[in-house]
């Protein structure tokens, strides 16, 4: 009979997505991934291949967690207006680097630039998921009645601006900044509006 996991897979990947998300793929060792998984060497490999399948498992897990709230949000009519829903989003990006210190920043942003996106499977991850944040932009900008086509164009145009305010996030945002970006985000959508 073989013996149940000593370690909650939901709590390991966690932390190993975090200390992805923190340091990159190439500065991620498996003695750093251990520690911060907390499991064994054993466990490990009887969970994973390797370390890049751990990786490719932190991005899915941040596409289930966090992307996936993001599309949810910006699709959630009851929030209020499209232009709402995207507003606020960034409202709450910007109060989260400001207020709390929050320097993550984007996991997306950071494995986009990381080394380990240059291809195969990873990059078709970071590109599906940049798809699906461009489509909750998109969807949201029909909601207030702009045709396909020039929402995809705003939408596009939002998701630059929302990956550069996370990666000044993570590089200490200030509030003057949050408010140039937020500012211009709705500069963008009123324009067309």
């Amino acid at each position: 009979m073989a013996r149940p996991r000593e370690f909650d897979p939901n709590r390991a990947m966690d932390k190993a997505m975090v200390l992805f998300w923190d340091v990159g793929y190439e500065e991620a060792s498996l003695a750093g991934l251990l520690s911060a998984m907390e499991i064994t060497k054993g466990s490990f490999y009887k969970a994973f291949r390797d370390k890049q399948s751990v990786y490719l498992a932190a991005l899915d897990r941040y596409n289930d967690k966090v992307v996936s709230g993001t599309v949810a949000y910006l699709g959630d009519g009851a929030q209020g207006s499209g232009r709402d829903r995207i507003l606020g989003l960034f409202g709450r990006i910007a109060e989260a680097a400001l207020e709390t210190g929050d320097r993550l920043g984007c996991f997306l942003c950071n494995a986009m630039i990381d080394k380990a996106a240059g291809g195969g499977e990873a990059e078709a991850r970071l590109q599906a998921m940049t798809r699906r944040l461009e489509g909750g932009f998109r969807r949201a900008l029909e909601d207030d009645g702009l045709d396909e086509d020039e929402a995809r164009a705003v939408a596009r145009g939002i998701l630059s601006t929302y990956f550069g305010l996370r990666v000044l996030g993570r590089a200490g945002l200030s509030a003057d900044m949050a408010t140039d970006c937020i500012g211009q985000v709705e500069r963008l959508i009123d324009r067309v509006g």
